[in-house]
């Protein structure tokens, strides 16, 4: 059986340079400047870049009448809403301030954030493994993939393009 690869990225630091012990990250929720454009009117601050299992946990901010293309995740996600209203379309609940919600690994879906949230959504999601983008959603074939290494390498290329500091990027690689 033939082994495919989804991407041939990889963290860039040597074993030796690793770091594996606590770390902070702020998440400025005010500011621009760290918001890495992700879809139209979606963006993301990366706070941890797992580099065994390929999952990553982020800040995503998404403005009203905003949506990400429907996918499913090869593992399991952990969200909770710090600001904003948001939903699934597969999904009859809207997420509020203050809603925690778990997902199994396997179930396709489709995020949009309400057109009547009352501002901005913002969502801490812890993901463990990767989202698959489809291009469809019944049916639908693999369209993108989304990891830990994808997006460490989205937020270098961001951060070096915005003149920000890469090497705090990788503090965040555990």
């Amino acid at each position: 059986m033939a082994i495919t690869t989804f991407n041939t990225n990889d963290d860039g630091i040597e074993p030796s340079q690793r770091h594996r012990g606590n770390y902070i990250v702020d998440v400025n929720l005010e500011n621009d400047a760290p918001w890495i454009p992700y879809a139209e009117g979606v963006w993301v601050q990366l706070c941890r870049f797992n580099v065994t299992t390929g999952g990553f946990t982020t800040v995503l901010k998404g403005l009203p009448g905003a949506k990400l293309g429907v996918h499913y995740h090869t593992g399991t996600v952990h969200g909770f809403t710090l600001r904003g209203h948001w939903r699934y379309l597969e999904h009859d609940w809207i997420a509020k301030p203050g809603t925690f919600i778990y997902e199994p690994a396997g179930e396709a879906h489709t995020l949009v954030v309400t057109d009547d949230s009352p501002e901005p959504a913002i969502i801490f999601f812890v993901v463990e493994g990767a989202l698959v983008y489809l291009d469809k959603p019944v049916n639908g074939t693999m369209a993108a993939y989304e990891d830990g290494f994808s997006a460490l390498e989205m937020s270098r290329k961001y951060y070096r393009e915005a003149g920000l500091d890469v090497s705090q990027l990788d503090l965040r690689i555990r």
